[in-house]
């Protein structure tokens, strides 16, 4: 039976790369479960093929879930072919050329978008459970970004830094400032401002002993000159 090799590579990164052997006689809902293993997805989001020709455009669909079989009114009006379910539609009934190519996008929302292409035949290897990831290059991305999850979750916050960091509003500093948790106890203003009169008191007694010193140097040198006279 004959088996493909098919590259996935991320759309916007063709350096992420994954390959994968399929039969030919497998369909295409086993093709997107591995798919979503191979780049650890959680595969809860609707995915669909498209069959595409060489320059990456899109024409018939295969979608994952029967509620999305319909077409749209103005899809009917264009004359767009009737799509196929993954789980009905074989990918041998698809492979009309040697380097056969796809677009599959999982959850529509996220736009993620990857580029399929068949690279060659392959003999069946017994050993494996088809389909199977052959090859991979390069870390797969988070599915789920962080600043994704806050914004779904905490777009009301009353967070003047978590506001900015939504870039949302422009807290003032004495706003941040409030919610940083430094692990250490906050100053009162009490506090600031006896620290600031013992600064003061601190900084007039330098001046004091500064003058004292002076003082000391004067006498000093007036004993020097009487010694001096003395001595003439």
């Amino acid at each position: 039976m004959a088996v493909y090799r098919f590259r996935v590579c991320l759309e916007d990164n063709e350096d992420i790369i994954r390959d994968i052997d399929i039969k030919s006689s497998q369909n295409f809902e086993q093709f997107h479960n591995a798919i979503q293993e191979a780049f650890k997805f959680d595969n809860k989001h609707a995915a669909s093929f498209f069959v595409s020709d060489d320059y990456w455009r899109k024409n018939r669909e295969i979608t994952l879930r029967k509620e999305d079989l319909p077409l749209e009114p103005e899809e009917i009006k264009q004359g767009v072919e009737p799509k196929k379910l993954m789980a009905e539609a074989k990918l041998a009934s698809f492979i009309e050329q040697p380097h056969q190519r796809f677009i599959y996008v999982f959850d529509a929302t996220a736009q993620w978008n990857f580029l399929v292409e068949m690279v060659k035949l392959v003999d069946e290897n017994t050993k494996l459970n088809y389909p199977a990831c052959v090859r991979s290059v390069g870390n797969a991305p988070k599915q789920y970004k962080q600043v994704n999850k806050i914004q779904e979750g905490e777009t009301n916050s009353k967070d003047p830094l978590l506001a900015a960091i939504l870039g949302n509003t422009d807290p003032s500093d004495d706003e941040i400032y409030k919610k940083l948790d430094t692990g250490e106890e906050g100053v009162e203003q009490d506090d600031l401002d006896n620290l600031e009169g013992e600064e003061g008191e601190e900084e007039f007694n330098d001046e004091e002993d500064e003058f004292s010193n002076e003082g000391d140097e004067n006498e000093d040198y007036n004993n020097d000159e009487n010694r001096a006279d003395s001595y003439d």
